[in-house]
Order: structure tokens, then C-alpha cells, then sequence
């Protein structure tokens, strides 16, 4: 049975390959408009977002044309005493009536010249590719390697997004790679969380070489080493200082903890791990994203729906506290921070996020 989850990509699928054949066929404010009828399904697809960066990119390529040929046009303008073509005709026959001798050893002097082509243009349809095209291919192929396994229909999608982005195949080979060792590192992680130490079935899951393989071993190991931990910890803040205590009263206590200066590296860190728990300052030194925002990422990504998420932060107005309870954070610690009610606060957490998962599990059953 079909759910409205199914339903929503079935139509924004539709949508996007209607803007892709609009686009083929030049009617590029048509294929706009189905771009921004997935925008009205979701407002933050990646793949829409860079289909409406190419079209916009053919329209202006599309307006510099025409100007140039305008100017063209306007720079040499048709002469009008340029004698017609009928008589200019008429005058070349008489030339030769007049002089038939002339004319016949004109005839046999002159050789038929090859014919001239003029030079190509270079092609008007090229357009230099935007970076939210190739995150947006490289989301369709985690999309599809994530089940390990490609259809016939979904590697169509691969093609007809390679080729409307202009992705050379060698760098689709390299992005491809890059996504099967995320997968393949990622489920290697929850496995050995649940006590597994052998990966084989994964590496022929995600078609994982033996130098691919070689690359992420060290990262293996330590996953296997760290699996009989209390549990694993995110922890996000710009100072050195900081980040090293939270670590090392973690680490002492048997909990697996990893840093982050940033929201942008902790998303990066969230490609290869899967937290237990995240605990994120709220400020972060500008241009970095702040804490809030990081927070909005992480829960849009849909397996760390139910990972509990702790601000810890100097921050003590009530605007502040305020506004991260309104957006669903589980609990607010301020700096500086007692090491045994982090301790506590954490194990609380980690032990009711444990208790609902169970009780989840159970239901499904």
C-alpha cells in the first residue's frame, strides 16, 4: 500500500522529469514552472534547487545571445542602393555576350574551388554547473546506493541527471565511490554498535573493493574497539579548551565522544557516525552556521528524528532558552558546566530515548 511519503515522491519524480524534457526541448519558462511546483510539494529539494540554478543559467545564456545579435545587427545595417540580385544577374550576362572569348578562357584557366565552411559556433547549451548540482547528484546517488542494490529505473535517473548536468563520467565514478564508503562506514558503525565484528555482506552490499576497503580500516577498527561504550556523543563548540574537557570526562566515564569546532564539520562527522546524543553550543564565530541552525539540519536528516539534543551554552537569557525549547530541544545545560550533572543529564537522556526505541520496536512487531 502506497503512503502519502510515496505519493509525494512519485509526484515531485514526475515533476522533475517533466523540467528535464522541457529543458531538452528549449522551453525553458515552462520547465521553470514545474521546477517551482515541486517547491510547493518541498521547499527545501535539493534537486529542484539545482534544475532552477540551470534553467536560470540557460535563460540568462539565452538573453546574452540574443543582445549579441541584436547589436550585430544594429553595428552592420543592410546597404540600400545594393543592387538586386536579379540585376546584378542581368548584368553579368550581358558582361559575357559582350565578350565571349574572354569568357571562355576564364572558363578553362579557373579550377572549382572547394567549398568553405564557415566555423562552428561553440555550443550555446554548455553552462558551467552550479555547486548545488553536484550535491544534489550526489544526494540522488546516496539515495540509491543506500539499499545497495540499483534498478533499471533508478539508474535512468543517474543517467538523465548525469547528462543534464554535465557530469563526465569520471567524476561520476569519483562521487559514486565517495558514497559507497559513507554507506558502507555508516552501517559498519551501527553494526559493530550492536556487537557485529564481521563486515563482509556489507562490503558486497555497497560494492566495497579491497583498496576502498584498506582506505577506512583504521576508522573499522576503532568503531569495533569503542562498540562496548555507554554510548555515543556528539559534542559541538568553538572552543579548544572546552570541547577537551567534554571529551575527556566522557571518555572516562565509557562513552565514545567526538568533536566538532562547527555545525559544518559536525555535519560532515554525521556522513560516517551515528550519535547517541548531540550537545552543540549555541554561538559559533561568524561565518559559521549557528547553533540553532545546526540543530534545524540535523533533525530535517530523518534517521536522528529521535537522537536526544542538548545545548550547552554561556547563554543564560530567556529569549534564548526559550526559543530552543520552542524548537523541540530536549534540554539546556549552561557554561560552565558541573561534570556530574552533564554526566547524569546525559545517562537520563540516553536511558529514555532507549526506553522509546524499545517500546517502538515492540509495537512495529
Amino acid at each position: 500500500m502506497a503512503t502519502a511519503s510515496d505519493s509525494t515522491k512519485k509526484t515531485i519524480s514526475d515533476l522533475l522529469k517533466a523540467a528535464d524534457r522541457t529543458i531538452k526541448e528549449e522551453k525553458l519558462d515552462e520547465a521553470l514552472d514545474f521546477v517551482n511546483r515541486v517547491f510547493e510539494v518541498d521547499e527545501k529539494n535539493v534537486y529542484a534547487r539545482a534544475y532552477r540554478e540551470r534553467i536560470l543559467a540557460l535563460k540568462k545564456s539565452a538573453e546574452a545571445r540574443e543582445k549579441a545579435e541584436a547589436k550585430k545587427k544594429a553595428d552592420n545595417p543592410i546597404e540600400e542602393e545594393k543592387p538586386s540580385v536579379s540585376e546584378a544577374a542581368q548584368s553579368l550576362k550581358e558582361q559575357k555576350a559582350a565578350h565571349p572569348i574572354e569568357e571562355a578562357n576564364r572558363k578553362k584557366s579557373t579550377s572549382p574551388r572547394p567549398e568553405i565552411k564557415p566555423p562552428q559556433k561553440p555550443l550555446d547549451n554548455v553552462i558551467k554547473r552550479s555547486p548545488a548540482a553536484r550535491d544534489a547528484y550526489k544526494t540522488l546517488l546516496r539515495e540509491i546506493w543506500k539499499d545497495g542494490t540499483i534498478s533499471a529505473e533508478e539508474q535512468e535517473r543517474i543517467d538523465t541527471m548525469q547528462a543534464t548536468f554535465d557530469i563526465a563520467e569520471e567524476e561520476h565514478t569519483a562521487l559514486e565511490r565517495d558514497v559507497r564508503i559513507q554507506l558502507y562506514l555508516a552501517a559498519v558503525h551501527d553494526a559493530s554498535a550492536r556487537g557485529i565484528t564481521a563486515f563482509d555482506d556489507l562490503r558486497q552490499k555497497f560494492k566495497i573493493t579491497d583498496n576502498e576497503h584498506r582506505s577506512v580500516e583504521s576508522t573499522i577498527q576503532e568503531y569495533v574497539q569503542l562498540s562496548a561504550a555507554k554510548g555515543t556523543v556528539l559534542a559541538l563548540d568553538d572552543d579548544a579548551s572546552l570541547l577537551s574537557i567534554v571529551r575527556d570526562v566522557l571518555q572516562d566515564e565509557g562513552y565514545t565522544c567526538y568533536t566538532a569546532p562547527s555545525g559544518e564539520e559536525g555535519l560532515e562527522l554525521l556522513e560516517t557516525i551515528t550519535p547517541d546524543i548531540v550537545l552543540c553550543d549555541i554561538n559559533f564565530a561568524k561565518p559559521h552556521m549557528s547553533g540553532f541552525a545546526f540543530y534545524e539540519k540535523f533533525r530535517a536528516l530523518e534517521r536522528f528524528i529521535n537522537v536526544p539534543f542538548i545545548f550547552l551554552s554561556a547563554l543564560t537569557e530567556d529569549v534564548v532558552v526559550r526559543t530552543g525549547k520552542q524548537m523541540g530541544v530536549d534540554d539546556y545545560l549552561t557554561k560552565p558546566f558541573d561534570p556530574e550533572l552533564l554526566l547524569v543529564t546525559i545517562e537520563g537522556k540516553l536511558k529514555r530515548a532507549r526506553e522509546l526505541k524499545y517500546t517502538f520496536n515492540l509495537q512495529r512487531k
